[in-house]
C-alpha cells in the first residue's frame, strides 16, 4: 500500500472522528487496517487486472463497532486509487436502505471523502412500460366492452381501482415525478398489483423491446457504471 493511501484513509477517519465527537475505538481501527492492508496489496499487471492469488480477509465483530464506517473507509479510498469500481453486497433491503440513505451519506459529509454512490436492486423492483401500456389499453378496452355488454355480465380484469393506479403511474412517469422503481413510490403497493407490472429476465427481450429507451431497470442500470461505490444484496452479485 503507497503512503499517499495510507494517509488518505488515516485522514478520513481522524477526520470523521473529529466530526462526530468521537473517540477512536480499538475493533474499528484494527478492521480498517486489515482490510486496507489486503486490498492495497494486491497486485496488478498493465492492465489493471489482478495477477497474484485472490485477496480475502474475513471479518467479524460486534454490534457497536461501526463496521459499515470501517469496511467504507478502508475500501473507498482504496477502490479509487486502484481505479477500480467498488460493490458492497448485503444480505436484506434494510441493510441496503441503511448504508445507501444513511451510513454512506453520513461518512461524505464527515470523513472529507469525494464519491459517488448508488443502490443497484433487482428487475423485480422496477416497473415494466410495456406491461402499464398493455395494462392500460387493456382496461380501457375492457371499460368500452363491459358498458356495451353489460347484460352479458362481461368481467373487467383490470378494475376502476387499479385502472386509476396504473394511470397515475403513466402520469407520473411522463412528468419525471416517478423512476419506474417500486420502492419510490409515494404509497404502499400490493404484491397483486406489482406482479402485473414487473417482468423477469426470461420475459423481458431487452433491446428488442419499444419502450428499451426508457426502461426503468435498464436506466437505473446504466446509472450504474457512472459512480464509485455501488450497494446491492447477495443475489445481484
Amino acid at each position: 500500500m503507497s503512503t499517499e493511501l495510507k494517509t488518505t484513509i488515516q485522514g478520513a477517519y481522524s477526520r470523521f472522528l473529529e466530526a462526530k465527537s468521537l473517540k477512536p475505538r480499538y475493533g474499528q481501527r484494527l478492521m480498517i487496517a486489515e482490510v486496507a492492508k489486503v486490498l492495497g496489496d494486491i497486485d496488478t499487471d498493465d492492465e489493471g487486472r489482478r495477477s497474484g492469488d485472490p485477496a480475502i480477509v474475513a471479518v467479524e465483530a460486534g454490534t457497536g463497532t461501526g463496521k459499515t464506517v470501517a469496511y467504507s473507509l478502508a475500501t473507498i479510498p482504496t477502490a479509487k486509487a486502484a481505479g477500480k469500481r467498488l460493490v458492497i453486497a448485503t444480505a436484506t433491503v434494510a441493510l441496503q436502505e441503511q448504508i445507501v440513505y444513511k451510513d454512506l451519506p453520513d461518512l461524505m459529509r464527515n470523513s472529507g471523502l469525494n464519491f459517488t454512490f448508488a443502490l443497484a436492486k433487482g428487475r423485480g423492483r422496477y416497473m415494466c412500460l410495456s406491461k402499464l401500456d398493455v395494462l392500460l389499453q387493456e382496461g380501457h378496452a375492457q371499460t368500452a366492452t363491459a358498458s356495451l355488454f353489460e347484460e352479458e355480465g362481461f368481467k373487467i380484469e383490470v378494475d376502476e381501482v387499479s385502472q386509476k393506479l396504473f394511470t397515475s403511474m403513466i402520469e407520473k412517469l411522463a412528468g419525471n415525478k416517478w423512476d419506474g422503481d417500486r420502492d419510490s413510490w409515494p404509497t404502499a403497493l400490493e404484491d397483486s398489483d406489482w406482479a402485473r407490472l414487473t417482468t423477469d429476465h426470461s420475459q423481458c427481450t431487452n433491446r428488442h423491446c419499444p419502450n428499451f429507451g426508457q426502461c426503468a431497470f435498464y436506466k437505473a442500470r446504466e446509472g450504474m457504471g457512472k459512480v464509485d461505490v455501488i450497494v446491492t444484496n447477495h443475489d445481484m452479485v
